[in-house]
């Protein structure tokens, strides 16, 4: 309503210049209406079609065909002539009133009087808009504020971020669903760290078993056999490392043990620890440069990307290394050349326990936390680990890291 009210407002200079502009119409059709005997009927039919109002004075006789309108006397005190007409407000009404053979006829409009203001406020229609659609919007931002919590905290629960609670609740039903969904949070926090203290218990209980079995395999002789349990039990011995070495990370920075290394001395040392290292080719030059690192995981994040590298690959095709500084950060890329990695497994390669089922790229050996675990290396060190794999063309693993110091 207040939209088409400002569509159709009119200010007391509009509405004078139209009815300057058909002043000789109007004048012409209120004087035919006193031209000669007043047949009140025949004026309120014209007052209905025309929506108006109308009343004459002729002497002492007063015809309207609805509530009473000023005296002529009344209007015509702050009457603005138009030509043949008058035009004057009284109290919050407009009117156009003549004057004809002793006789005044005055006529009012509900909708002109819904539609002409006082110049200055004119746009009030608009402003009334302006201040519904504010009001309006602190309502419904008020209403949905419930809901864009509710979807913060599914992202955060979504990222692994079981701490992050919601703290204004409404006093509505969307507040059980706010309250339910900080109950669901408490919850899956308590299972996770259940299951992390389960995990860690276990783990470090199987290093016991495992320490003695290896003592007594030492006094053992030595044949395949034992040779053969041996490696078994080191096997398990790193998985349950591993294992260990997961729930550590979950704290990221704070178990970093960094220190200051000049990079080109890492990573030959690296590719100098495999027996196969004429299988790995160096791409480019290596950027002379110190980082801050853990070098104990550090290393356990590159030597994997190089074995999962050469497992993969072809004995005829290297596995290559290229190695780059940008700005503030130095890239470690990591390429081979075999059967690529599954589009539906690549998503997942970065997940716990995760191993493709294509048998071409499933290894014998882990359970699937060595990507997991450079992942979490990566991040450790303010870094990041991605991977791009092409079926049939091999694959690429580009871990970075910050660089402090560019000597």
């Amino acid at each position: 309503m207040l939209v088409v009210l400002g569509c159709f407002a009119l200010s007391e200079e509009e509405a004078q210049k139209i009815v300057e502009d058909r002043n000789e119409t109007l004048h012409e059709m209120m004087a035919k209406l006193v031209s000669g005997p007043i047949d009140i009927e025949y004026l309120k039919i014209e007052a209905k079609s025309n929506r108006v109002a109308i009343q004459i004075h002729r002497g002492n006789e007063v015809w309207k065909t609805g509530e009473s309108l000023p005296e002529p006397s009344e209007l015509m005190e702050n009457a603005i002539p138009l030509g043949k007409l008058f035009f004057s407000k009284v109290g919050s009404k407009y009117f156009i009133f003549t004057s004809s053979n002793e006789t005044t006829i005055a006529v009012t409009s509900q909708i002109a009087n819904l539609i002409i203001y006082p110049n200055w406020l004119v746009f009030w229609p608009w402003l009334g808009v302006l201040c519904v659609l504010v009001v309006s919007y602190k309502m419904l931002n008020a209403q949905l504020s419930p809901i864009k919590s509710a979807i913060d905290s599914a992202t955060h629960i979504s990222r692994g971020n079981l701490k992050y609670r919601i703290v204004r609740h409404p006093r509505n039903d969307l507040g059980k669903l706010t309250h339910g969904l900080n109950k669901m949070a408490e919850n899956l926090e308590e299972l996770f760290a259940s299951k992390n203290e389960l995990l860690l218990s276990v783990s470090h209980e199987l290093r016991s078993p495992m320490a003695r079995m290896k003592v007594l395999l030492a006094l053992l002789s030595k044949d395949e056999t034992v040779s053969k349990l041996n490696r078994e039990i080191n096997k398990m011995d790193d998985i349950v490392e591993q294992l260990l070495e997961s729930e550590r990370l979950r704290d990221s920075q704070k178990l970093l043990n960094l220190e200051t290394y000049f990079f080109p001395n890492v990573l030959m040392d690296i590719i100098g620890s495999f027996d196969n290292a004429e299988n790995i080719s160096l791409e480019g030059s290596i950027p002379e440069i110190t980082i801050d690192i853990d070098i104990g995981r550090f290393k356990f994040l590159i030597r994997n990307l190089i074995e999962n590298a050469l497992k993969h690959s072809d004995t005829a095709s290297p596995v290559l290394i290229r190695c780059r500084r940008e700005q503030a950060k130095l890239f470690i890329v990591v390429r081979d050349f075999g059967s690529g990695i599954d589009a539906n497994f690549l998503s997942k390669i970065f997940e716990p326990f995760s191993q493709s089922d294509d048998i071409n790229n499933r290894g014998n050996q882990g359970i699937g936390l060595g990507l997991f675990l450079c992942k979490r290396i990566a991040l450790a060190h303010n870094g990041a680990l991605t991977v791009k794999s092409e079926s049939g063309k091999g694959s690429e693993f580009t871990f970075w890291l910050p660089v402090t110091s560019l000597d």
